[in-house]
């Protein structure tokens, strides 16, 4: 991002009321501004990757690696939502309910779920800037059927990337104190 588009984005985002004075130049640069950021920020939507293998080799190391082979070679086929939904049957399994362990686990869960969730809807919808109202707006479904869309700011993508970097954080710590 070049300092030029940072500094117009960081100064029309907070104000999210249209200027009827504003010239088409002005509204290009702004429309240019938040696609920038926009596909910046959409671009690193793809570090969850980061999360799934996270997810991926504390799956595998399993009760101390005992099926470390089989494992890997199991998960190499499944989704994400495999995965999540895999991991939380060992923390169901390993973990008494109610335990402070247990919660944690199941807590992250919660949020890697939601996270992926968000994150298919974007990659499966198309992006249009709205530009008057400083919005990225991502549209699923076609315009002749009934599409649905959801509006984000410049501030809301960075919030979702910087979750999916604490989701994989949180992952390690979390495996690293108390294995499944």
């Amino acid at each position: 991002m070049n300092l030029i588009t940072n500094r117009i984005t960081q100064e029309l985002e907070p104000d999210p009321i249209p200027d009827p004075n504003e010239t088409s130049g002005q509204l290009w640069a702004r429309h240019e501004a938040i696609q920038t950021d926009a596909a910046s920020l959409f671009g690193q939507t793809f570090f969850f990757s980061c999360v799934d293998v996270c997810l991926g080799l504390c799956l595998a190391w399993a009760n101390d690696g005992a099926r470390l082979e089989a494992l890997s070679k199991s998960l190499e086929r499944q989704n994400v939502k495999a995965r999540l939904d895999m991991f939380s049957k060992h923390v169901a399994t390993k973990f008494p309910a109610g335990s402070k362990r247990r919660t944690a686990l199941d807590r992250w869960i919660e949020r890697a779920h939601a996270a992926r969730e968000q994150r298919n809807l974007m990659v499966l919808g198309r992006w249009v800037v709205e530009a008057r109202r400083h919005k990225i707006v991502n549209v699923l479904g076609l315009p002749s059927g009934s599409p649905q869309s959801t509006a984000y700011t410049i501030a809301e993508l960075r919030a979702f990337n910087e979750e999916l970097g604490a989701l994989e954080q949180e992952l390690a710590r979390l495996c690293t104190h108390w294995p499944v």
